[in-house]
């Protein structure tokens, strides 16, 4: 699924500690795509859309989330949004299609579709939001 010359497993997860740190045990908040992946050290997505290589943003968020349950860790994907533009505060329409969601933001969606996947992606927040609070306490 990850092709290793993209990016590596520690890449990952130093994107998901960063996610851990700034947003889970940060009262939950959300995190910008762009500082995700700096954290990784990898270029920034905007970059890699404009360089034909968006396919690239799709794996590594995938990868990140299977990283999280391999950790036995919350969805911490569902911290990470757009900072602007249509999606502005929402993840990426790759989010909902890893977790079997319509993207609430696509075209063609019914409002009932709309609301169940915009209520997931709320609890999966609010789990992480927990999860944080405990280990920001030492109590996990």
């Amino acid at each position: 699924m990850i092709p290793s010359h993209e990016f590596t497993v520690d890449q990952v997860n130093a994107a998901i500690d960063f996610v851990i740190k700034n947003g889970a045990e940060d009262r939950g908040q959300t995190v910008s795509y762009s500082r995700v992946f700096e954290a990784a050290g990898l270029p920034a997505p905007q970059y890699l859309h404009m360089g034909g290589e968006s396919h690239l943003v799709t794996e590594f968020m995938a990868s990140f989330h299977y990283r999280c349950q391999e950790r036995q860790l919350p969805p911490l994907d569902a911290l990470v949004v757009h900072v602007a533009g249509p999606r502005k505060d929402f993840p990426g329409a790759g989010y909902f299609r890893v977790n079997g969601k319509a993207d609430p933001l696509g075209e063609r969606i019914s409002a009932e579709a709309t609301v169940t996947s915009t209520r997931f992606w709320e609890m999966q927040r609010e789990e992480c939001r927990r999860w944080g609070i405990k280990s920001r306490r030492g109590q996990l």
